[in-house]
C-alpha cells in the first residue's frame, strides 16, 4: 500500500499534453498505485479508465482534460503538500482562471483571433499561459463554464484565413457578435436561398442566389435586393448593419458582386453554384448567416459515386457451397461502378466523369460528379486489384449491411467506399452462417457412445461447419447443457468421415482434467487420450514422438505456457479451449501463449464469453479468428470505448453481429434446447448475529473509521477492503475471525453456522445431498470437522491445494453415492464440475456477484439433474450482506453488468459507508 503522506505529484507542459508522473522518496511510483486518488471524478478518462500512459509511467492529457482534473481532483485525498512546487502552480492557474470564468469574466480575444490564433483574455489583458489558452479552446463537455449558449467555440477554432480577412475590418464588438459570443439586435436574420434552374427554362445553367430577410419572432419573410427603400420602417434603423453584412459576404464570395446600384446579383453559372454548394455556403454559416440548399442536396451527397466488387466463388464442396479457408482467403470479384439507383458500365461513367461538370441532372435526378472523388475511386480500384478482397470484408458489409473500405482498419473511413454483391452460393452460405436454423445438422458420430439431444446435435454440427471453411468458433451455452458432450461428437465427426491427419489438443482448467477424461472415456472409447500434465510429462523431442499417438492430448493452461516450446512446435488438427474466460486478460502471458498456438481449427467453450469488459470477448476472438476484430487498439478505439464509455448502443449492435456467426448461446430457458430440466428454488436463510457477533462487528467498523479520518487515498482503500473481509468473517463465524476452533459450541456463537447445521440435519433425514460453497478454507474445515462429528459421516472439502488426483477422486466418490455433504472452496470448485447427485446448495458467504453465485449453483443443476434443486443463501440480518444484498436485487441489471468485485464499496463515501456497515441491533440475538 502506498504512503500517500509522501507522495509526490509532478506535471509539466510537453509538446500540447500535460504529462503527470509522481514519485515517493525521489523514486517513481507505479502509475497504478496513484492514478485512482487522482481521477476519482475525472469524467473525460471515465474515470481514469481510458488514460494515455507511457512505459515510464507518466499520463498524458490534453489541456482541456487537464483543467478539468485540476478543477475537479479530489481534494480530500491529496493537498497542496502532495504537489512538487512548480506543479502546484498548473492547478493554482486553472483554479483561478475556472473562478473568473464563473464570473463572466473571460472573453475571446479579437485581437489574437486576426492574427490567425485562438486565445481568451480577461481583464482586457490576453491570457499568456499557452497551457490555459490552449485548455480554454479544448475544455470537454464536462465541468459547465459560462459562455453563452450562441457561441460554438469549435466553428470558430481552425477558421479559413479568407473569413479571418473577411472579418478584421469589423470592430470587436461586431465579431462578438459573428461568432455568438453577444446576441444580434437585428429583429430579423439574413437568408441566402440557392435555387436549382428550372427544367423548362431556356437556358439550363443558370441558377438563382436569392436573399431574403426574415423575422425572428414572427418568421415572415421578404425578399431583399439591397436596397433600403424595400425595408419595413421598424427594420430601417439597423439598415447600416445589414449592408455591413452584405459587404462581408461580397468579400468571402468573389464572384458575387454587387451591382452598380448595390443590388445582389441573383442569376449565377453552374460552376458558381457548385462552389456555393460545396464551400461558400459553409463560409456563411461559421459568420451567422443562414443559408437555403435545394431539398435534393443533401440526397445528391449521400449518392457518391459507388464502386461495386461483384464476388464470384466455386462451388466445389459437396452441398454447392462455395469453396475457400479462413477469413483472409481472397475472393474473385468483378468491377461494376454505380451513381444513384442506375448502374453504369465502366465506360458509361468514366464519359461521365469526364465531362467539366460537377452537377448533372439525369431522368429527373440530380447527381454529383466530383472529379477528385473520382480520382479516389480509381486510387481505390487499383489498390484492390493489388491486396485483393478478403472474406472478412464481404462478411463485414454482409452482417453490418453497409459499405466497407478494405483500406481502412476502422468502420468509418473517408474516402470511397466499396459495395460488394456476391452469387447465389456464398450468399446461401452466409445465410447458414447468420441464422443457425438453416444450417445442415446432422446425426451423432455413430462412435458416440450416447445420444445427442437435438440442440446438442445442432452444436456439434455447427462446429464441423465451422471447420470446413477454416473458422474458428465458440461454443457459448449456458452452464450445464452439454459443452462437453458437444465437443466429443465434434471430435468424432472428424475422426470418421477421415478427416482427420493430426492430434487434438484440448487446454482446460486443472480441476476438470480428470471430468474430461472420465467423459471422453464414457463417451467415446474410440479415441486415445494422452494427458500432458505433471512433472513426468515429456519435454522437447520426446514430446514430439509422445503426442503423435493420441487422437486428443489434454493439458491445462498453466502447463500449455510453461511447455510453451512444445505446444507452440505442433500443428494441431484442432485446438479446442474449455473455460476459455481463462484467456479473457489479453496482456498475460498464459493469453498471449496460448493465443500464439497454432492450428487447423479453433473452438472456445465458455458460459460466460464476456464476465467484465469486452476486451475479453476480442481476446477469445484474436484465439478463434485471428485479425477479424481488428487490432486490440483499434477495437478499443471502435467499440470499447463507445460502448463502456459513451453507452454507444449502435456499436454494441454492430458488435453483436459481427460476432453472432462464430458465437452459439443457447440457455437453459431456450424454446429449442427443450431440457425439461427440474425446477430449481431460491431460497434466502436469513439469520441474526449472535451477541458475540455482533460485539466483535461493531467493535471492528469503529476502531476501522477511527483509522479512516486519519489516511486517505490508497490506505483508505486498504483500509476499507481489510475491514469488508473480516465483517465477512465476523458474520460466519467469530471463530473463523480469531482462527481459534476451540471456543466452546460452535452452534452457540453463529446463528447462520447453527442454520446451516439445521439444514445438513434436515437433508440427511430425507437421504439427500448438499453442496456447500465457501471463500474461506478455514471455515470449509470447521463445518467439515463439525459435521463429521455430529452426524458421524464423512464430508468431503474440495479447494485449491488439493492435488488433481485427489479432486478426481473426490468428484467421482460424491457422483458415485459414497457421500452427501460435498464443501467446495468457491474459486476452486465454481465452475466446469458435474455434481448433479446434490439436490441442494447453500451459499455460505455471499461472493456479491450474481454471475458467480449462478455459475456455483450450476454445479447441480444442469443435465443430469432429475431432482428438483434448492438454493439456500445464508445471509446475516443487520449486517452489510442484508444491505449489499438489498442493493443487488434493487439494481440487478447494475449488478451483472457493473458489480464484478467488491471494490466498488470502496468508491462510496464515508457517510455511505457509515450506512453500509452500522450495525441494526434490532437483528441481534437478545
Amino acid at each position: 500500500m502506498i504512503d500517500t503522506s509522501n507522495l509526490l505529484l509532478h506535471a509539466k507542459w510537453l509538446h500540447g499534453n500535460i504529462v503527470l508522473w509522481a514519485t515517493n522518496h525521489k523514486k517513481r511510483v507505479h502509475v497504478n498505485d496513484w492514478k485512482p486518488l487522482l481521477f476519482t471524478w475525472h469524467q473525460p478518462s471515465f474515470y481514469g479508465t481510458m488514460l494515455d500512459i507511457d512505459e515510464d509511467q507518466n499520463i498524458y492529457l490534453n489541456a482541456g482534460e487537464a483543467f478539468a482534473l485540476f478543477n475537479r481532483y479530489p481534494d480530500f485525498f491529496l493537498s497542496e503538500n502532495n504537489w512538487e512546487r512548480d506543479s502546484w502552480t498548473f492547478v493554482k492557474e486553472a483554479n483561478e482562471v475556472y473562478s473568473l470564468m464563473k464570473k463572466d469574466q473571460v472573453t475571446p480575444d479579437f485581437e489574437s483571433w486576426k492574427a490567425g490564433v485562438w486565445a481568451w483574455k480577461t481583464g482586457g489583458k490576453r491570457i499568456e499561459s499557452q497551457w490555459v489558452n490552449e485548455a480554454l479552446s479544448t475544455l470537454p463537455n464536462v465541468d459547465a463554464i459560462s459562455m453563452p449558449s450562441g457561441f460554438n467555440r469549435d466553428r470558430m477554432r481552425g477558421i479559413p484565413r479568407q473569413v479571418i480577412s473577411a472579418l478584421s475590418h469589423i470592430d470587436e464588438d461586431e465579431w462578438l457578435i459573428k461568432i455568438g459570443w453577444r446576441e444580434d439586435p437585428k429583429p430579423f436574420k439574413l437568408i441566402f436561398e440557392l435555387t436549382e434552374p428550372d427544367e423548362d427554362a431556356a437556358d439550363k445553367d443558370v441558377w438563382h442566389l436569392d436573399v431574403f430577410l426574415q423575422e425572428k419572432e414572427d418568421g415572415i419573410r421578404v425578399p431583399y435586393n439591397g436596397r433600403s427603400s424595400l425595408l419595413p420602417d421598424e427594420w430601417k434603423p439597423y439598415q447600416e448593419m445589414l449592408q455591413s453584412d452584405i459587404e462581408l459576404v461580397s468579400k468571402l464570395i468573389s464572384w458575387l458582386k454587387l451591382t452598380n446600384r448595390k443590388e445582389v446579383r441573383s442569376e449565377i453559372s453552374e460552376k458558381e453554384a457548385w462552389d456555393f454548394l460545396t464551400l461558400k455556403s459553409d463560409l456563411l454559416k461559421q459568420i451567422g448567416i443562414s443559408v437555403l440548399l435545394p431539398e435534393w442536396w443533401q440526397t445528391v451527397q449521400e449518392l457518391q459515386p459507388k464502386v461495386k466488387a461483384k464476388i464470384k466463388t466455386k462451388s466445389q464442396v459437396a452441398g454447392g457451397a462455395p469453396s475457400f479457408l479462413g477469413l483472409n482467403a481472397i475472393m474473385q470479384f468483378d468491377w461494376r461502378l454505380s451513381t444513384g439507383d442506375e448502374e453504369l458500365s465502366e465506360e458509361e461513367f468514366r464519359k461521365l466523369v469526364d465531362g467539366s461538370r460537377r452537377l448533372v441532372r439525369r431522368n429527373g435526378q440530380w447527381y454529383r460528379v466530383d472529379p477528385e472523388w473520382m480520382k479516389q475511386v480509381r486510387h481505390l480500384i487499383k489498390n484492390v486489384d493489388r491486396t485483393g478482397i478478403q472474406l472478412k470484408d464481404v462478411l463485414e458489409q454482409h452482417l453490418l449491411n453497409m459499405e466497407t473500405n478494405p483500406a481502412e482498419d476502422d468502420l468509418e473511413s473517408e474516402g470511397p467506399m466499396l459495395d460488394m454483391e456476391w452469387d447465389e452460393p456464398l450468399n446461401s452460405w452466409m445465410d447458414q452462417l447468420s441464422e443457425i436454423k438453416t444450417l445442415p445438422v446432422e446425426p451423432k458420430a455413430e462412435d458416440l457412445n450416447g445420444s445427442l439431444r437435438e440442440y446438442q446435435k445442432t452444436g456439434s454440427s455447427w462446429m464441423y461447419f465451422l471447420r470446413r471453411f477454416g473458422l474458428g468458433g465458440c461454443l457459448a451455452d449456458d452452464m450445464g447443457l452439454g459443452k462437453t458432450v458437444q465437443t466429443i461428437d465434434y471430435f468424432l465427426k472428424v475422426k470418421e468421415k477421415g478427416e482427420q491427419e493430426g492430434t487434438f489438443l484440448l487446454v482446460c482448467p486443472t480441476s476438470v482434467i480428470g471430468n474430461w477424461q472420465k467423459e471422453l472415456e464414457n463417451f467415446a472409447p474410440s479415441l486415445t487420450v494422452g494427458l500432458h500434465y505433471g512433472a513426468n510429462r515429456k519435454k522437447g523431442e520426446e514430446f514430439q514422438e509422445w503426442y503423435k499417438k493420441y487422437d486428443i492430448v489434454i493439458t491445462s493452461y498453466t502447463t500449455c505456457q510453461l511447455d510453451f516450446s512444445e505446444m507452440s512446435g505442433t500443428f494441431w488438427e484442432a485446438i479446442v479451449l474449455d473455460e476459455a474466460q481463462n484467456i479473457k486478460n489479453s496482456y498475460t502471458k498464459q493469453s498471449r501463449s496460448i493465443r500464439k498456438l497454432n492450428g487447423r481449427h479453433k473452438i472456445a467453450l465458455t458460459g460466460t464469453p464476456v464476465e467484465n469488459r469486452l476486451l475479453e470477448l476480442w481476446a477469445i476472438f484474436d484465439f478463434l479468428n485471428p485479425g477479424y476484430l481488428g487490432s486490440e487498439p483499434s477495437f478499443q478505439k471502435k467499440f470499447v470505448a463507445p460502448v463502456e464509455k459513451e453507452n454507444d448502443s449502435l456499436r454494441l449492435q454492430q458488435l453483436k453481429q459481427l460476432v453472432q456467426p462464430f458465437l452459439l448461446r443457447r440457455t437453459k430457458m431456450d424454446p429449442s434446447v427443450q431440457l425439461n430440466l427440474p425446477e430449481k428454488q431460491e431460497i434466502k436463510e436469513y439469520c441474526p448475529l449472535s451477541k458475540e457477533q455482533a460485539s466483535l462487528y461493531e467493535r471492528l467498523v469503529q476502531d476501522t473509521f477511527e483509522q479512516l479520518e486519519k489516511v486517505t487515498g490508497m490506505q483508505r482503500r486498504g483500509l476499507l477492503l481489510a475491514m469488508l473481509g473480516k465483517l465477512k468473517q465476523i458474520c460466519d463465524h467469530p471463530a473463523l475471525y480469531t482462527k481459534n476452533d476451540k471456543m466452546g459450541k460452535l452452534e452457540d456463537q453463529s446463528t447462520k453456522f447453527a442454520k446451516t447445521i439445521e439444514l445438513i440435519d434436515a437433508i440427511l433425514d430425507k437421504n439427500e445431498k448438499c453442496l456447500i460453497f465457501t471463500q474461506f478454507i478455514f471455515m470449509g474445515e470447521l463445518i467439515k470437522k463439525y459435521v463429521e462429528k455430529k452426524f458421524g459421516k464423512p464430508v468431503l472439502f474440495l479447494h485449491g491445494s488439493l492435488s488433481k488426483q485427489k479432486r478426481d477422486e473426490m468428484i467421482e466418490s460424491f457422483q458415485n453415492g459414497e457421500h452427501a455433504i460435498f464443501i467446495l472452496s468457491l474459486k476452486a470448485g465454481g465452475t466446469g464440475l458435474n455434481l448433479t447427485e446434490a439436490n441442494h446448495v447453500i451459499h455460505y458467504d455471499r461472493w456479491w456477484n450474481p454471475a458467480v453465485e449462478n455459475q456455483a449453483t450450476d454445479r447441480a443443476h444442469r443435465i443430469g439433474q432429475k431432482k428438483f434443486v434448492t438454493v439456500h443463501k445464508m445471509i446475516t440480518l443487520g449486517t452489510l450482506e442484508e444491505k449489499i444484498d438489498m442493493m443487488l436485487e434493487s439494481k440487478k441489471e447494475l449488478s451483472e453488468k457493473v458489480i464484478q468485485s467488491e471494490n466498488w464499496i470502496t468508491e462510496l463515501s464515508t457517510d455511505e459507508l457509515k450506512d453500509l456497515f452500522t450495525l441494526r441491533k434490532e437483528w441481534v440475538e437478545s
